[in-house]
């Protein structure tokens, strides 16, 4: 059914269905997402055309340093050696590590990750965090793709559910020593200059085998942004829980 204006209370009361028996597609993230998933709650598909665009950054080789998928890997190496300084300090310490490079090469990452997208930047990201759109769009959109049309590539049977996220208190990991191999393959340039963080907290050996044999390794960027298990060539990039927290499945187109 193809709708144009009038009442969301009428369309419902006409079809004799209500929630999620409608899955309501749109551009808008307030005019059609938002307002229609309070409003009624019904299963919200936005099209984000801009979407095309960011899964080419994310997946060609122009930036300099490589792929976009690559650096936001190192980004999140730089991170866990990061955190990595600080595992066997408490509020007692009075040691401070020298985190000055991990920061600048922190900052190099981020800009060369915003270069990806030229000088209009990304729709979805500023530097490693999600903008606001992004935020709405994983809040209140249970599929976004860059066109409905991807749904041809999908039986009217398919259950389109959301990936598992862990919250910040359940990825917690078990406090070890983390090499390079475990990190990421991206940090291999920046560690030979700088060695591993943990020499400077405890002066523990040098990296394992194991990370050198990693450099030469390169990066997998296929199924970026498609967390779905699906026939290849579609773009559906996410599914979302709805209003009341509960995981859904997408009826069909």
């Amino acid at each position: 059914l193809l709708a144009v204006a009038g009442s969301s209370d009428v369309v419902c009361d006409l079809l004799g269905v209500k929630g999620k028996d409608i899955l309501y597609m749109g551009d808008h993230i307030f005019g059609d997402i938002l307002k229609s998933k309070k409003r009624q709650g019904w299963r919200t598909f936005l099209v984000v055309p801009e979407l095309a665009r960011e899964l080419q950054v994310w997946t060609e080789a122009s930036c300099r340093s490589g792929r976009r998928r690559a650096l936001f890997e190192e980004l999140r190496s730089l991170d866990l050696f990061l955190a990595e300084l600080y595992q066997h300090l408490d509020s007692g310490s009075s040691e401070r590590p020298d985190i000055s490079s991990i920061k600048r090469r922190i900052q190099k990452v981020t800009h060369e990750m915003d270069m990806c997208y030229g000088k209009m930047g990304s729709l979805f990201r500023c530097g490693s965090r999600q903008t606001l759109f992004a935020n709405q769009l994983m809040r209140y959109a249970d599929l976004y793709a860059a066109s409905f049309i991807n749904f041809l590539y999908y039986p009217f049977s398919y259950l389109f559910r959301a990936p598992p996220v862990l919250m910040a208190h359940e990825s917690t990991v078990e406090h070890g020593r983390l090499d390079a191999g475990e990190a990421g393959t991206a940090l291999a340039p920046w560690l030979a200059q700088h060695g591993h963080p943990g020499q400077q907290v405890g002066g523990r050996g040098p990296r394992s085998r194991r990370a050198e044999e990693s450099q030469h390794q390169q990066p997998d960027a296929s199924g970026v942004l498609c967390p779905l298990s699906p026939p290849p060539p579609s773009q559906v990039a996410g599914v979302r829980r709805d209003s009341s927290g509960e995981e859904e499945d997408a009826p069909p187109a």
